[in-house]
């Protein structure tokens, strides 16, 4: 308690000290060592006996997720990058078969609109100005994929 100039200030009760849950408390020194034992605390939330096992269906989910493997949402099936689309190719040089993932989840694609006309005409600048060519060693790359999706004749798409 205090008095300034003729103002009792006092302290709420409500806020002498903070509540903290039975088996948080450690005092500073253990803290700063990291000393305490919550292994009690631990045990009581990961309560054994409440049979938390996941069905099948929910672990096939999460392992497919975890491994990498594509995941089917209805009949649509997306690459495992956040793209929408996957395309495998066998390179002539090497040999090797190559994966190139492209496109934007969650946007469709509609061809012969004015949408359309404007990805082609954004697009076909972008190819332009990193000097691509679609119809030569590039058409692999994401961004002709994607006109050939478009359906794409120079800033048109028909």
């Amino acid at each position: 308690m205090s008095n300034i100039e003729g103002l009792k200030i006092t302290k709420a009760a409500s806020m002498a000290e903070p509540r903290i849950p039975e088996g948080w408390r450690s005092n500073r020194e253990e803290h700063r060592r990291g000393d305490q034992d919550k292994s009690e605390m631990l045990d009581a939330e990961m309560n054994p006996d409440d049979n938390a096992d996941m069905s099948d269906n929910e672990y096939e989910y999460w392992r497919t997720l975890a491994t990498g493997d594509p995941v089917t949402q209805g009949d649509i099936k997306y690459a495992d990058d956040g793209k929408k689309y996957t395309h495998t190719y066998k390179d002539p040089k090497t040999g090797n078969t190559r994966k190139v993932r492209y496109g934007a989840k969650g946007y469709k694609i509609a061809p012969g609109t004015k949408r359309g006309d404007s990805y082609c005409a954004r697009s076909l600048g972008d190819m332009k100005s990193e000097g691509m060519d679609c119809s030569g060693p590039d058409r692999n790359t994401p961004m002709c994929l994607s006109r050939k999706k478009w359906r794409c004749r120079g800033a048109k798409s028909v």
